[in-house]
């Protein structure tokens, strides 16, 4: 019979825990803080341990670090109220099995305890703390959710993240794809070096082969002088491909024997270069059928899917949207100065009944045209404006405008007006670079007052 260690500060909990492990099928041992556990861990054959994250003493971070050093193949499975996007992935790169947030169900738990004992696999260790300008990425571009398959994901991310290997980002527009390359990045092995993202739909294929591996001076006409291409600028960071369906056949050739043989040719360099970096890629298509159709090579989606993360659309996680209300809300009253911090239940019950074709993008969208048009610090009804039919417009409402143009024009002009015309900080709330916003400025005539 295998035995599991429970360690807990919550003798309720601990009674809890014990009651539904033996009624599995397992012999329990319990602790009721970490230096107990400790303890029996060195008096006791033990199969698997369950420990709290937030004690007294010793934390379960710490039992478990002390667990990998000195038994590195016993399973750990960590449990918090207190759970997160960092610790969810620091406690699998730390070594933890898997992860389980409270209130805990019996049934998940046992499932849990079967699969772990089963795999006992290790994982690698990364213990250095996040730096001060990691943890401030992570923090702008975490995915909040507690939905099962975003922990699923977040449990991925912490055992991928510690490799290099390729990995497929999978997902509708405005998923949050290029956030989970973020967290893959900066939460592994590549967190000091560089990240850059590459747009495949906004190149042709000349300018992608440029702007990926760069040229020399005199390379060709109009190469007036040195261009470092991503692949070399990165080093051993991270080079995101963005929406890859989008290359053509051609440059999917070239791609493929680039990524196969992990160098490439610099125009005017008689030598080939070495690729180093990771390379994570995305697309809201479906690939296989692309392949089916004759319009993506299957060498290289096979080359580029080492591992696939599948992203579900909100409408398959509205149990996430409260949290992901809060967490925007918090984010733009940082950006707008404002002070927002209550929100009304009539404003979700709003939300849950919207199926967000746009997705997390476009509800972070509506958060903030709300909070632009928010007075006091309570987010109301009709401050949000959210059809059945798929409209999200905050301030602009259908009957006042009947083209896609029009509804950009104003809502531009709102957040302009909002940050005083900080070109900047516009650009950044909008998501667009500023020539980008120069030209929508330019193409819809927008006046500062």
């Amino acid at each position: 019979m295998k035995t599991v260690l429970v360690i807990d500060d919550d003798l309720m909990i601990l009674m809890i825990l014990k009651q539904s492990i033996v009624k599995a099928g397992y012999n329990v041992i319990t602790a009721k803080n970490g230096e107990e556990g400790i303890a029996l861990l060195a008096t006791s054959k033990v199969d698997l341990v369950l420990t709290d994250y937030l004690m007294p003493g010793i934390s379960g971070v710490e039992v478990l670090n002390i667990i990998k050093q000195n038994q590195p193949l016993l399973p750990v499975i960590m449990l918090t109220a207190h759970g997160d996007v960092e610790l969810t992935i620091k406690a699998i790169q730390l070594g933890a099995i898997d992860f389980i947030e409270k209130p805990i169900q019996p049934k998940e738990l046992v499932e849990v305890i079967r699969r772990s004992l089963a795999i006992s696999e290790q994982s690698v260790s990364v213990s250095q703390p996040f730096s001060k300008d990691t943890r401030k990425v992570l923090e702008e571009n975490t995915l909040i959710g507690k939905a099962p398959v975003m922990r699923e994901i977040f449990k991925n991310i912490g055992r991928i993240s510690l490799n290099r290997v390729n990995v497929l980002i999978n997902g509708e527009t405005g998923t949050g794809k290029e956030m989970i390359a973020k967290l893959i990045h900066f939460s592994g092995v590549t967190r000091d070096y560089p990240f850059v993202t590459v747009n495949c739909s906004s190149l042709n294929d000349e300018a992608l082969y440029n702007e990926l591996f760069g040229y020399e001076k005199g390379a060709f006409p109009g190469a007036h002088e040195n261009k470092k291409g991503k692949f070399e600028t990165v080093g051993e960071g991270t080079v995101f491909l963005d929406e890859i369906s989008n290359l053509s056949l051609n440059f999917q050739i070239k791609l493929f024997q680039v990524l196969q043989n992990m160098e490439f040719e610099k125009p005017g360099l008689p030598d080939l270069i070495p690729i180093k970096a990771r390379i994570i890629v995305s697309t809201n298509k479906n690939l296989e059928q692309f392949i089916a159709e004759g319009r993506f090579r299957e060498e290289l989606y096979y080359l580029l899917k080492v591992f696939s993360i599948d992203l579900p659309p909100l409408r398959k996680r509205k149990d996430d949207i409260n949290e992901l209300t809060y967490f925007f809300i918090q984010k733009y009253n940082r950006k707008l100065n404002k002070n927002v911090n209550q929100v009304s239940e009539e404003v979700f019950a709003k939300l849950k009944n919207y199926d967000w074709p746009g997705n997390i993008r476009e509800l972070e969208n509506s958060i903030l045209q709300s909070m632009i048009v928010s007075r006091g610090n309570v987010l109301e009804k009709d401050n949000i404006t959210v059809t059945q039919s798929g409209n999200s417009m905050g301030t602009v409402t259908i009957s006042e405008l009947s083209t896609l143009s029009e509804v950009e024009k104003v809502y531009i002009q709102q957040v302009l007006n909002q940050v005083n015309w900080n070109k900047m900080e516009a650009s950044r709330i909008l998501d667009v670079s500023r020539p980008t916003l120069n030209a929508k400025i330019e193409k819809y005539d927008l006046i500062r007052p």
